[in-house]
């Protein structure tokens, strides 16, 4: 009330702070709702209830109460984030393992070393991660995903030795590697791509386990769809008749739809099916 009483005046002053801050934190504790309540009246009458002294010691409590509080460690669980990387890294070793196990060596060597050569030569496998991640999604096991999810690396890699080919794209390098048909020749290059493509379908009707059967007749015509000229087959057609022309956007979108997304769609399609995913699902 006076400068003589400088207690007074930093009382009024955090009063009128503290009840023009509805959120305040300090508006939890009893003390401060009581001052908050009698700024409805002016500060003398507040001084006269109540004595400064204690207003003041109560205030400095509550104020280092609050301190401890804000100071205090809180230990809140950590969110349960997908951990994509380590999602992606575990089924490409599962991938991985399972093509190494598909494509034993053995007689006519030089065949079978040339499909390894480029089927285990690296790749991030998208597209049979994709496969049991849409098994998972409908709920299924990824088990039964396995061959199916192989199959389709099988054709990929079928795509790319094949594209790579003098006849085709005559690339040299194909992930940092000489392209199958720089280590192999042209003619194995060929016949190597034609062994994984049979070897696909083979492999999904032969390991395929704990479906029925009509489940896996249901992958083995996606994938025999996304394949053939209808298909990757047609995207590469198109393709190669582009060569040296001014191709619009729409002829664009046809090859990259056919050439590339065709088989990414029979992935996540055919997953589901294995997963025993309904025809909604699907």
């Amino acid at each position: 009330k006076s400068s003589s009483s400088p207690s007074s005046t930093s009382m009024a002053f955090l009063v009128s702070n503290i009840s023009g801050n509805e959120n305040s934190f300090l508006l939890n504790y009893p003390i401060i709702g009581t001052l908050k309540n009698l700024t409805k009246t002016p500060y003398s009458t507040h001084f006269k209830l109540i004595p400064i002294k204690i207003q003041a010691t109560h205030v400095v409590q509550t104020i280092q109460l609050e301190d401890q509080l804000m100071s205090k460690p809180q230990n809140h669980p950590t969110p349960n984030f997908f951990q994509f990387e380590e999602y992606m890294t575990t089924k490409a070793k599962r991938v991985n393992k399972a093509l190494d196990e598909a494509v034993p060596m053995q007689h006519p060597a030089v065949i079978h070393e040339a499909m390894r050569y480029s089927l285990l030569a690296g790749g991030k496998r998208v597209r049979p991660i994709l496969c049991m991640a849409s098994c998972e999604l409908v709920g299924g096991d990824e088990l039964p995903a396995i061959p199916v999810a192989c199959a389709v690396e099988m054709i990929h890699t079928m795509s790319l030795i094949h594209d790579d080919l003098p006849c085709m794209d005559n690339d040299d390098l194909r992930r940092g590697k000489p392209t199958n048909h720089k280590v192999f020749g042209e003619r194995i290059a060929v016949l190597a791509g034609d062994a994984l493509l049979s070897l696909a379908f083979e492999h999904i009707a032969a390991r395929t386990i704990d479906v029925s059967p009509n489940q896996v007749v249901r992958a083995i015509a996606e994938l025999g769809s996304a394949v053939g000229s209808e298909g990757l087959v047609a995207g590469q057609i198109v393709d190669l008749c582009s060569e040296g022309k001014q191709v619009n956007l729409s002829e664009l979108e046809y090859i990259h739809v056919h050439k590339t997304s065709k088989l990414l769609e029979a992935s996540v399609v055919c997953g589901a099916i294995m997963g025993g995913g309904n025809v909604i699902d699907v």
